[in-house]
């Protein structure tokens, strides 16, 4: 049995699951998966994967380093009988041959290009992701915890009327090229693990708690789901991070 070797849309099985800690401290379901059809785009019918390439490792993470959840968990509730709360539960649950969906794409790290998991579904829905809003009751959450309003306003938008006339504008000096900024990739558990050794935090829990408290405050700027930061984002957040935490070298 070979593994997944084409981005696509696939529908099967789990094989075997695993309940491990990742590389930044935080509790990952490991489904190790195999395809039995894979999703036509253009035709909308699910066609039969290849015997041969059809068997994929997908890791996710349950919660962020905030304790928030995130996706995955939400999305392995549906696949799995789980309630998204016992770990030990979640620990015991022997998930073989539970049919799902799941989503395959290409992750580029260190210039290196390989397939990941990067999306789950139950069987049955919708190929491709989506997108579901948050309760009433975690918007108030949020809102205390990062001092937004929590009273709607109507909010209108008027259109800007842009009056026609013939004079003709006055060219602008072309703009030099801007030169493109090197920008990495890398996930939020390499950030994480990176920033934690050369801050120094194996010294101490102070050091710890201050790097937890920088880190919070890092990737709430770029977003409140960590599950929506991109690899980019997280690359970035490391190097802020980093610099305002190292104690190294």
């Amino acid at each position: 049995m070979g593994l997944i070797n084409t981005v696509g849309y696939y529908k099967g099985t789990i094989t075997s699951n695993a309940l491990v800690k990742s590389s930044g401290g935080l509790p990952e379901e490991d489904l190790v998966l195999l395809a039995e059809e894979v999703y036509d785009g253009e035709t909308g019918e699910w066609l039969p994967a290849d015997s041969e390439a059809a068997e994929i490792t997908g890791y996710f993470q349950l919660k962020g380093h905030k304790k928030n959840e995130l996706s995955a968990s939400k999305q392995l509730v549906k696949i799995t009988d789980w309630d998204g709360q016992d770990l030990l539960e979640l620990l015991e649950m022997d998930l073989t041959g539970v049919p799902m969906q799941w989503r395959v794409e290409e992750n580029e790290y260190n210039g290196n290009t390989s397939l990941k998991v990067t999306w789950i579904d139950p069987v049955g829905a919708t190929p491709g992701r989506s997108v579901t809003p948050v309760s009433v009751d975690e918007v108030k959450a949020m809102a205390a915890d990062f001092g937004y309003r929590t009273t709607a306003k109507a909010a209108s938008a008027k259109k800007k009327v842009v009056k026609k006339t013939s004079k003709k504008p006055t060219p602008k000096p072309p703009t030099p090229p801007k030169t493109a900024a090197v920008v990495g990739k890398c996930t939020d558990q390499e950030a994480y693990t990176e920033c934690f050794t050369l801050s120094g935090s194996e010294g101490g829990d102070e050091l710890e708690k201050a790097l937890e408290k920088v880190w919070r405050e890092e990737v709430v700027e770029v977003n409140v789901d960590e599950a929506k930061i991109t690899d980019e984002e997280w690359f970035e957040i490391k190097g802020r991070v980093a610099k305002r935490t190292n104690t190294v070298g």
